[in-house]
């Protein structure tokens, strides 16, 4: 939840945040002071925020690593796009000894977000090149000696259809889909009433905008962003997306009032 609000919230503006107004904030969204403390110790610890110090007061922002994955959630969160396909699929072979499998398992639970699928036994595909994405997360992992990449076409007879089919559980990605579409349709029906109203307060705008971003966020680890042309008719991921783009959209502006009042109460925040 904490990177949603940094993705969100804290890096777009540049700066960094006051423990306090993290507190504050976590409060809004139910979490309790203990659990957002222990939160930001983590993420601390793991380097994906970093700390300085105003008199008695602890101030955080993104480490460059925390700063590189946040881009590239935004780009998979708000950018993914289907687009159009040349036929090129990214294939990444791998070869990690049976000492270091923690390094293997950290490896391939990574190599989901970048958009790739398990082929074989050490053998991965994606739908578009990632080659640079995915050597700068084998050197960062320490997996470079270990890994290759190319980018090649099927030869005669490869059916890409059935690429898709082994790689990735498409009905059950689409489920997925659909609860996500169940949940939040009538609650956007409901709250474009309520701002039509003038009801709609700031607060709710930021609480439902966090849930909505929070929750969208996980399709990334499990859907590849297939282009257009090799997925399925009337796929549930475009119609979810077309409802997560106009209701954050609509709670935009009043989420971000909400947070910059929490995050700037007696100077908590900087830029």
């Amino acid at each position: 939840m904490l990177f949603t609000l940094f993705g969100d919230y804290v890096y777009p503006e540049g700066g960094d945040i006051w423990l306090g107004s993290l507190v504050r904030i976590g409060g809004a969204l139910s979490m309790s002071e203990v659990a957002v403390r222990s939160a930001v110790a983590r993420l601390a610890g793991e380097r994906w925020i970093v700390a300085r110090r105003s008199g008695r007061r602890s101030f955080y922002r993104l480490s460059p690593s925390g700063r590189a994955l946040i881009e590239e959630g935004t780009r998979r969160i708000y950018h993914a796009d289907g687009r159009a396909w040349d036929g090129r699929w990214c294939l990444l072979t791998y070869s990690i000894p049976e000492k270091r499998r923690a390094l293997r398992d950290r490896m391939r639970k990574q190599l989901a977000w970048l958009g790739f699928g398990p082929l074989g036994s050490g053998t991965y595909v994606a739908p578009r090149d990632v080659s640079a994405e995915v050597r700068r997360l084998a050197d960062r992992l320490g997996a470079g000696k270990f890994a290759k990449t190319f980018v090649a076409r099927g030869a005669a007879g490869t059916d890409d259809a059935h690429i898709v089919r082994q790689c990735w559980d498409l009905q059950r990605i689409g489920a997925s889909y659909e609860r996500f579409i169940a949940r939040y349709a009538p609650l956007f029906a409901r709250d474009r009433r309520r701002k039509e109203r003038g009801e709609l307060d700031d607060a709710d705008a930021f609480i439902v905008r966090f849930t909505l971003t929070h929750d969208f966020r996980r399709f990334p680890f499990i859907d590849p962003d297939l282009p257009h042309t090799l997925l399925p008719k009337n796929w549930a991921g475009m119609r979810a997306r077309k409802l997560f783009d106009a209701y954050h959209a609509m709670l935009t502006s009043g989420a971000v009032r909400f947070f910059a009042a929490a995050a700037r109460v007696n100077g908590a925040h900087s830029g």
